[in-house]
């Protein structure tokens, strides 16, 4: 359980602690649209090479860390949330995006949050491992305005989190999956997701015995 305050109000959810106030809202949002038990949130799974396949998780660095996602009888649904205000200048063929604000004085260029999903839809494809359509969310914050939108790939959206309802609600009538279809892929992600403190306690493990073998040699 953490707490959170949101528009002022101090409200305690069952999501991780590490949350972003932008992601708390985002969930917030997904639960008036979807069931609370269809979404997922602070999701780590194995990176999936595109050459060698999943990697073998050793470090954080072998896995990818999903904001939020949801599981629907409309499709999967990969959230990434970017809590950035100002204008925003985003192209889906571009490697970089741009963030503008302070009345056009401060410009920042920022990695594609597109790019950075097409790992994530990568794992989770890997991980419920059947073909349902998977829609890939970039979800900006309510202080953000889009000022150009280009090129995003098919099955890609991009849209402030004052868009997200009206959005969502929209994709989620069309239906694709029965309740058995999503509680089997909701029990996939749920075997596929893997806890990155343990990772962590593993990793420091390693080190440790590996500079005891190292003192004792």
């Amino acid at each position: 359980m953490a707490e959170y305050k949101i528009r002022g109000t101090k409200v305690v959810t069952p999501y991780p602690a590490q949350l972003t106030p932008g992601e708390v809202r985002l969930i917030f949002g997904l639960e008036k649209i979807f069931l609370a038990e269809r979404i997922f949130a602070d999701c780590y799974f194995p990176k999936v090479d595109p050459k060698l396949g999943v990697r073998r998780v050793v470090t954080k660095a072998d896995l990818v860390q999903i904001d939020c996602m949801v599981v629907d009888d409309s499709g999967v649904y990969v959230f990434e949330s970017k809590d950035y205000i100002g204008w925003i200048y985003a192209h889906g063929k571009r490697v970089h995006w741009t963030q503008v604000s302070g009345y056009g004085k401060n410009k920042h260029q920022f990695y594609s949050p597109v790019r950075q999903n097409e790992s994530h839809i990568a794992a989770v494809r890997t991980v419920i491992g059947k073909e349902v359509p998977i829609y890939s969310v970039v979800v900006f914050g309510r202080e953000a305005t889009l000022k150009v939108v280009e090129d995003l790939p098919e099955e890609c959206i991009v849209c402030t989190q004052a868009e997200i309802r009206n959005i969502t609600s929209r994709m989620s009538q069309e239906k694709c999956l029965d309740t058995a279809q999503v509680e089997e892929l909701r029990q996939a992600v749920r075997r596929g997701l893997v806890n990155p403190d343990g990772v962590v306690r593993t990793e420091h493990i390693e080190e440790v015995q590996e500079i005891a073998g190292e003192g004792g040699n």
